[in-house]
């Protein structure tokens, strides 16, 4: 029994060690996007899926100097992971 939450920590230990620290920012800012507008609007989850991105599309096109399709990707995928029910 002990063996099998070590296996698994291993992995995700190994998933967030490939991941930039700036991608976890861009995720970290995707969920508290989500929620939110989840606590202060009545849009949908497909709605306020929809928002983060056109927000993260945004902060790429204007604010950065470099255009990173990774970053959206993180950003909407901490709205995503908003949406999963544990």
């Amino acid at each position: 029994m002990l063996i099998m939450p070590i296996c698994y920590a291993n992995t995700v230990h190994q998933i967030e060690d490939s991941m930039p620290l700036d991608k976890w920012a861009h995720l970290g800012a995707g969920y508290i996007i989500s929620d939110q507008l989840h606590r202060y609007t009545k849009f949908t989850p497909l709605e306020r899926t929809l928002a983060v991105f056109c927000v993260a599309y945004a902060k790429e096109r204007w604010a950065d100097s470099k255009f990173d399709r990774g970053d959206i990707a993180a950003t909407v995928g901490g709205a995503a992971l908003y949406e999963v029910n544990f």
